[in-house]
């Protein structure tokens, strides 16, 4: 008997912390073939060369798709997707797939997307049903009209999804794998940078015990003024204290918070990440005082930490919001007050967004639909 061949697409650093206990689920079982196809910023060595980290795991990577546009703009978003459509086709023709298995609501998860269901090639998707504030709430809707099976984290997004109009026999309320995966993860009682595993061009030099920030800021691609960088980063500095400050995705806008970054340069309290492995930054995550930002990663994984989360702007204004999560919007009067009340603040480890046992329950209803309708 023929195995049977999934593919999974990652094209974001993101995409393999959310699958990466799935990957390894599926790998054990001897009858299934899977094959992980790239593409978009998780190629790009200005963002750390991510797809490494897969790699290190001890998994193959299949195809590399080159299809990313490097220009600040909508247009070049647009024609990404396109070039990447056309690269995705022909890959899916040459594998051909039982099926597809996709994480998400970026724009770069269109192309793979689009190309399997005109080839008929069944999608699995995770993290369908959320809402954030932004294109990703279209993309993501998208994505789930596109899908076959649908893997949720809570029970509101299982409830929008059947609003949409989903079967409700192909959706699963199981949680967050990426969110399984952290909550389980040795994190200790104290921040040793010793304990890091990638070494970085600027020494990261934190005491034991000493308090440090995580700020994580994304281009909103809806509204270029989400977030003002230099107000954020001059509020932080005035601290004083060690700050993890990441650089933002590719999305169209980003140049101008990398831009601000770059003026701190000489800021030796700030130590600046294009990327860090997955367990890196569990490990970081976990002992910060407080993460700042709008990234969607302080309000679902943080919780697990107990982390308390400055949330700035509107990107995520619709995302469920865990008991840590402390909205300050635009008024930047709010931020300072709002960091001093995290400093010494921790939460409760409860997140609405994990459930025991995800990751096998996901794998095992992809593997029983791939034997029963191929």
């Amino acid at each position: 008997m023929n195995k049977k061949i999934i593919c999974i697409a990652l094209t974001n650093r993101t995409n393999y912390s959310k699958l990466k206990t799935i990957l390894y689920a599926i790998r054990n079982d001897k009858n299934l073939d899977f094959h992980i196809v790239l593409s978009s910023s998780i190629l790009l060595e200005r963002y750390g060369s991510s797809y490494n980290d897969i790699i290190s795991d001890g998994f193959k990577i299949d195809k590399k798709i080159d299809c990313v546009l490097m220009n600040d703009s909508h247009e070049a978003m647009a024609k990404t997707i396109g070039l990447s459509v056309v690269e995705h086709a022909t890959y899916f023709s040459w594998r051909n797939p039982d099926m597809l298995l996709i994480v998400g609501d970026r724009y770069d998860m269109l192309a793979p997307v689009i190309a399997a269901a005109t080839m008929n090639i069944p999608i699995a998707h995770i993290q369908g049903g959320e809402t954030s504030g932004t294109i990703d709430d279209v993309i993501r809707h998208v994505l789930t009209k596109f899908s076959k099976l649908h893997f949720v984290s809570t029970n509101k997004s299982a409830e929008n999804l059947l609003g949409y109009g989903v079967d409700s026999k192909f959706v699963y309320n199981y949680g967050c794998p990426a969110v399984e995966y952290i909550s389980q993860r040795p994190v200790g009682k104290y921040f040793d940078p010793k304990k890091l595993t990638k070494k970085f061009k600027q020494p990261i030099i934190i005491d034991r015990g000493e308090k440090y920030f995580l700020l994580m800021v994304h281009p909103d691609t809806t509204n270029k003024s989400d977030v003002n960088m230099d107000k954020v980063l001059e509020v932080i500095s005035a601290f004083n204290m060690k700050t993890f400050i990441f650089y933002p995705n590719v999305d169209a806008n980003n140049t101008e918070i990398v831009s601000s970054i770059a003026k701190y340069g000489n800021n030796n309290n700030f130590f600046r990440i294009r990327h860090m492995p997955l367990e890196d930054f569990i490990y970081t995550l976990a002992h910060c005082v407080c993460m700042i930002g709008n990234s969607s990663s302080g309000i679902r994984e943080a919780a697990s930490f107990g982390v308390p989360v400055v949330n700035i702007g509107f990107r995520q204004k619709g995302r469920e919001r865990n008991k840590s999560t402390i909205d300050i919007g635009s008024d930047y009067e709010l931020l300072e007050p709002s960091i001093k009340q995290c400093i010494d603040k921790t939460f409760s480890k409860e997140n609405i967004y994990f459930k025991p046992d995800c990751s096998k329950k996901i794998t095992e209803e992809i593997i029983s639909y791939i034997n029963n309708n191929g």
